[in-house]
């Protein structure tokens, strides 16, 4: 859905998707790189991931909650909303490795025996392969909620930029009577700027 909004407001709210996708590039490349150096196998390292990314989407929520209940375009607003709601699929995500990890750390310790796998590190290590393959899945389900949220942020970047947000998002960030005004989809929205154009040239 298109809306009408200023070139400062389009600007402002491409801002929490900046934000989204940098947390992702610093937080699961950067970060899990140093995690996967200094880990030597183990997946504890890999916490830094959550708590780091999980403090910028902390940041999110606030924000977008202050810009609902006291910013000055409800445009802006719901973009600050709509970044949080990407931010809560990888919380969801991080929740959801963190008790597949867990869970195989478990069972690794009770069924270890036989089942190990070398780490490949300096010292020999070994680590069960239930770990390992916890930790796979784990990476798996990250990995794709990361994917898919930062492809939909890069679009949302372009569609600020224009104006454009999904109108699904007034579940979340309810409109008023001084929210920007719609100027509709596809063809109604053309059909929306020839009758303004018609009614200047008129005036």
């Amino acid at each position: 859905m298109h809306y009408q909004a200023t070139e400062q407001e389009k600007h402002r709210a491409k801002t929490p998707h900046h934000i989204f996708n940098i947390n992702v590039i610093l937080t699961h490349l950067a970060i899990s790189q140093v995690a996967l150096e200094i880990g030597g196998g183990s997946p504890l390292p890999f916490l830094l991931v959550p708590i780091i990314s999980g403090l910028v989407i902390l940041y999110l929520f606030n924000r977008s909650k202050k810009e609902r209940e006291h910013g000055d375009s409800w445009f802006v607003a719901a973009h600050w909303t709509q970044a949080w709601r990407r931010g809560r699929n990888l919380l969801i995500a991080y929740v959801v490795a963190t008790i597949v990890i867990t869970l195989g750390i478990l069972l690794g310790n009770l069924f270890g025996g036989g089942l190990m796998m070398n780490d490949f590190s300096a010292e020999g290590s070994s680590t069960s392969i239930v770990e390992k393959i916890a930790l796979f899945f784990s990476a798996i389900v990250v990995f794709f909620t990361v994917l898919y949220n930062f492809l939909q942020a890069g679009i949302s970047v372009y569609e600020a930029g224009r104006g454009i947000i999904d109108p699904k998002i007034t579940k979340f960030a309810p409109r008023n009577e001084h929210s920007n005004v719609e100027l509709g989809e596809g063809s109604d929205e053309f059909q929306h700027e020839g009758s303004k154009k018609m009614d200047d040239n008129n005036a």
